[in-house]
């Protein structure tokens, strides 16, 4: 009775120290097939596992199941008494950032299913560590003891999802500058952008923007890769950005996007107007800043500021005096 006590506040302190990390991700979905073993059954034998994930599926929630088989073993539970092990385990999986992400399950049907006390249920939980596209996952059973497996991530859009992957090499664009800026204006529907249509020339030139010198530094805001989600630590900042904004008024604002140097023109380009779209959107529609006073702008991966680039996904808050 004791041990199945201690093993309840365990998994209700894992599924709230994991929520409360979660409050903030913005991911997007994936779906992740592997295989791994458990590494000593409690009566002495490993097993074989495979298991498909559903990562992300909503608001960072996903679900997961595995399958456990492993023939021609003697041990006491033995139920079938054919000598043959199967389960199936199944549950929620919730992610931390875009790199990690808990799971957490029981076998609902089965020998030690659902039925019976909750100290034989079986159990398990553990950690996916994401090392895109693969995902190594480390859990613990109340039967089986330490699991590890494997996994191959399929995504889509950020490091999560079915990815439609980055041009890992630049490429000039022979688009003209005509179809970037039609582009550029269906993605803007409330801040006005206006930008004159120079037709038939090529998008090197319509990325030529001047800084203007009366443009004062407020902040940046940081995204992940190949995506238009902030990363956690800005989101949480949208506030903070939002009061210090209003409490300057009479100034206009403009939003700079920016990539890193991966990948074309073009698609940089598109990628960092959409960046800057997406956070003057936030400042209009959920911090209630005028759009009449949001510009916005796209310099593409035409100025990274660092080796790292993480630091160069970025969108950059100016004052316009």
């Amino acid at each position: 009775m004791q041990t199945s006590f201690i093993m309840k506040k365990i998994l209700l302190s894992i599924f709230l120290f994991i929520g409360v990390w979660h409050m903030n991700a913005q991911l997007s979905p994936a779906i992740e097939l592997g295989g791994g073993l458990a590494l000593k059954h409690t009566e002495g034998f490993y097993i074989p596992r495979y298991t498909v994930s559903g990562i992300n599926l909503y608001q960072g929630l996903g679900l997961y199941t595995t399958y456990e088989q492993r023939n021609d073993v003697v041990f006491n539970d033995d139920f079938n008494g054919d000598g043959n092990y199967q389960r199936y385990t199944m549950g929620p999986t919730i992610s931390l950032n875009s790199n990690l992400y808990g799971f957490a399950g029981i076998s609902p049907f089965g020998p030690y299913g659902l039925g019976h006390s909750f100290g034989k249920v079986r159990k398990e939980f553990g950690l996916g560590l994401v090392f895109n596209p693969v995902t190594l996952r480390i859990g613990y059973s109340n039967w089986v003891g330490t699991t590890i497996g494997v996994h191959y991530r399929l995504q889509r859009g950020s490091t999560q999802g079915f990815q439609s992957k980055r041009p890992k090499k630049a490429a000039k664009s022979m688009l003209p500058a005509e179809k970037i800026v039609e582009t550029v204006i269906r993605q803007v529907d409330t801040v006005v952008v206006i930008k004159e249509v120079i037709k038939e020339v090529q998008v090197e030139v319509i990325r030529e923007i001047e800084r203007d010198e009366t443009l004062e530094l407020l902040t940046k805001v940081y995204f992940r890769d190949n995506s238009i989600q902030y990363v956690p630590e800005s989101f949480q900042r949208l506030q903070e950005i939002a009061d210090a904004i209003k409490a300057n008024p009479s100034s206009a604002i403009v939003i700079i996007g920016h990539t890193d140097p991966r990948g074309n023109e073009a698609y940089n380009f598109n990628l960092g107007m959409e960046r800057a779209q997406r956070f003057a959107n936030d400042l209009v529609l959920k911090y209630g800043i005028p759009a009449q006073s949001v510009e916005v702008r796209s310099f593409g991966k035409a100025e990274p500021v660092s080796e790292d680039n993480s630091q160069n996904r970025r969108v950059e808050i100016f004052l316009k005096k």
